[in-house]
């Protein structure tokens, strides 16, 4: 099997997906954190007494809680001339931990980020899980390294221990200062910031836990999303609750939600010269909770400033905004009007598109661009690479990508942000592409006002909208996208320049050309067939029932990139052919793909070849893809663990592919290599974009002097084959 990663994707895919960051103006505010003395790291937290700078309401960032019982986090921070001290009290009552020391973090665990100072590079994270899962039974921790190169003074460390507890459990860490590199003292500033994940099984998805922190942002992950510390002699007042506002259309709400000694605390609207609303936090789920709503009759165009007042103490204070109505309106007249955007019906960009990049070879690369878009919503974008094309689309139903190695359904083509853009009429269809609309703030963005609208989209590219206070024009997309150099054309505005710094410069689309209502057929933006996209790897299959499966869409479509490229399918037909193997053995079926066009290759050497895949349901669908192909003879499929399943097959084999989890691949080497005939291959996939998870193999297979090694890149992910030499 194949995990992708976004910096391993073609050039315009991976432009799509960058990440956003949300910051708010409680970034600005510090936190004390305080001197404590004669701490033993031991997951009791007895020696902490009420010391420590204490957080004792954790959300997601919509506020989002389990009721008490089912999931609670409370966490301290102190100081000591070691390091910084955390302890962390944790109620679960499914305790779940992931099995692999990588991914402690999709399960059950805390996280604990920690930087020099709030944006800077010298940062690392801390991942521990307690050991309350009865499976693991002892606390274990994986450290994260995101330091610059020229802070790698020193390997980093931190101390652990945990407590389980009847539903729950403590973790105590303390992270050194030799970490950041820094001497503690007084009024030393760092970045700071703790989640907490809930995973209790009632999803096969492990990405579906829950995941509360301090903060309010999408990713903990991003420097600037880290809270001000400070090292103190005193702590600052614990933070008890959080106030959230959303305004969507005709409504404005305010809720505050917040630890249960809170309960019964008297809480109030007020504006400049009256309070709006008033009442008390009551009890939901174990907390204090309380939600208002404003009047939007009483409030037309324009919401007040609004302060909301805890138990007499000011909590929060939101300034005047104008209504999320009034802005999309003002900005489909700044555009041109309703009625002139309802003229429209297609629309045909000529462009190119740039890298201009000091880290790339060549830094400066253009790219020709064609895009066309029809009302509805159908549009493609066609970007000419050295390799190939590339075309991202979608036809009314499926979105689609195609690059020089593959084509994939891709659902988010169908209201991408490039798809709105295109789209004649889609400053009228808003909510379609960015669903979920909320008006988050007034801000500034590049030295102008800027209102931001948040989304409930899934894609962290699209979940903010930021539209000029000044000229009511979209300005920017997520924290990515800049839209720039609106011009006329037929009476309608339209961003001639789409541009997004990079590291090292910017990569932007330049349109030269617009047009508007030329007829474009349908067949325009049909996903494209792989039979004539990669006719060259098709070419002389005879089996016409498993050339169908080759090409179909079941497999080669909805399996998208976990599935080889046909053209290295094509590949490994010709090179098993060429060498007459026989005995063959795969590693990771995954639903068969790859298996099938190794399988039609040792049908005509008159062998058979073994594949095994760990995960239940895919092996069951390969298997299925087996029979119908009519290979059931040919291809042996079997469904367990290889590290167990190997060593129950007997015999040597002349061919070995791999292509299951990569860090892995140093174990099957050393597992397989004394069971591979001399003049056997052995062949590993990705090892191109996937080097830096198997440095360990790659180093094995390039310096063995029992293998003869050659590297190969039919495609963008590429294959080595190491011949046993005779």
């Amino acid at each position: 099997m194949k995990r992708c990663i976004t910096e391993n994707l073609p050039l315009l895919i991976a432009l799509l997906i960058i990440v956003s960051i949300s910051v708010s103006a409680e970034d600005s505010k510090v936190f004390y954190i305080p001197r404590i003395e004669g701490i033993t790291v031991d997951g009791s937290g007895d020696d902490w007494g009420r010391h420590g700078f204490r957080v004792e309401f954790l959300a997601d960032p919509d506020g989002r809680v389990l009721p008490i019982d089912d999931f609670d986090v409370k966490f301290r921070l102190g100081w000591n001339q070691q390091g910084l001290l955390v302890l962390a009290t944790v109620r679960d009552d499914v305790p779940l931990e992931h099995e692999s020391l990588s991914r402690l973090w999709r399960k059950d665990c805390v996280e604990i980020f920690l930087s020099k100072y709030v944006g800077s590079s010298n940062r690392h994270q801390v991942v521990i899980a307690s050991g309350a899962d009865s499976k693991y039974k002892t606390v274990r921790q994986k450290i994260y390294d995101w330091r610059h190169q020229r802070d790698k003074t020193s390997k980093l460390t931190a101390q652990s221990r945990s407590q389980i507890l009847e539903k729950g459990y403590i973790i105590e860490a303390l992270l050194p200062w030799e970490n950041l590199g820094v001497e503690p003292s007084i009024g030393i500033e760092l970045g700071f910031q703790f989640v907490a994940n809930d995973y209790d099984g009632d999803s096969e998805d492990s990405s579906s836990s829950l995941r509360v922190a301090w903060f309010h942002g999408l990713d903990p992950g991003q420097r600037l999303n880290m809270y001000k510390m400070s090292l103190s002699e005193k702590p600052s007042r614990p933070v008890l609750f959080r106030v959230y506002r959303k305004i969507s259309f005709g409504e404005y709400t305010v809720s505050v939600k917040g630890s249960g000694e809170l309960i019964g605390e008297s809480v109030a609207l007020r504006t400049k010269n009256e309070t709006v609303s008033q009442g008390e936090l009551e009890t939901k789920g174990g907390r204090a909770s309380i939600q208002f709503s404003l009047d939007s009759k009483k409030f037309a165009d324009e919401w007040p400033q609004i302060d909301v007042v805890i138990a007499e103490d000011t909590a929060a204070s939101f300034e005047a905004l104008h209504t999320l109505d009034w802005i999309l309106d003002r900005y489909i007249y700044t555009l041109g009007g309703r009625a002139a955007i309802e003229k429209l019906t297609t629309r045909v960009c000529t462009g190119r598109f740039v890298n201009d990049l000091s880290l790339t070879d060549p830094p400066l690369q253009t790219h020709p661009l064609k895009a066309y878009a029809k009302i509805p919503d159908k549009w493609v974008m066609i970007l000419q690479v050295s390799r190939g094309t590339e075309q991202n689309g979608f036809d009314g139903t499926v979105g689609w990508t195609q690059n020089p190695d593959r084509i994939e359904r891709n659902n988010g083509m169908s209201r991408s942000w490039l798809g709105y853009i295109l789209n004649p009429q889609g400053a009228l269809r808003m909510l379609d592409y960015f669903p979920g609309m909320t008006l988050e703030a007034k801000d500034t963005l590049r030295g102008n006002a800027v209102y931001v609208v948040k989304t409930s989209s899934q894609s962290r590219t699209k979940n903010r909208l930021y539209f000029d206070a000044k000229t009511g024009l979209l300005t920017q997309i997520g924290l990515a996208w800049e839209l720039q150099n609106y011009r006329e054309v037929d009476g309608i505005k339209f961003p001639f320049r789409i541009a997004t710094s990079r590291k090292g410069g910017e990569t932007y689309f330049a349109f030269d050309k617009i047009e508007h209502n030329t007829p474009i057929g349908d067949a325009r933006f049909a996903v494209p067939r792989a039979e004539d996209v990669y006719a060259d790897a098709f070419q002389g299959i005879e089996d016409s029932k498993v050339l169908q499966m080759l090409q179909c869409k079941d497999l080669t479509y909805v399996h998208e990139d976990m599935n080889v490229p046909c053209r290295d399918g094509r590949f490994l037909y010709d090179f098993i052919i060429k060498n007459n193997y026989e005995r063959g053995l795969e590693i990771g079926t995954f639903t068969g793909y790859s298996a099938l066009w190794m399988g039609l290759a040792f049908q005509k050497t008159g062998g058979q070849i073994i594949t095994i895949e760990i995960d239940k349901g895919y092996g069951q669908i390969a298997q299925e893809n087996i029979q119908k192909a009519g290979l059931e003879d040919v291809i042996d499929s079997r469904i367990n663990d290889a590290f167990k399943e190997i060593p129950n097959i007997e015999g040597k084999f002349d061919f070995v592919f791999i292509d299951a989890w990569k860090p892995d691949y140093i174990k099957f080497l050393r597992l397989l290599k004394d069971r591979i005939l001399p003049g056997g291959a052995i062949i590993a996939h990705n090892v191109t974009n996937h080097a830096r998870d198997m440095r360990e193999f790659l180093d094995a297979i390039k310096n063995d002097v029992n293998l003869e090694t050659t590297f190969y890149e039919i495609g963008a992910e590429g294959m080595s084959i190491s011949i046993v030499r005779k």
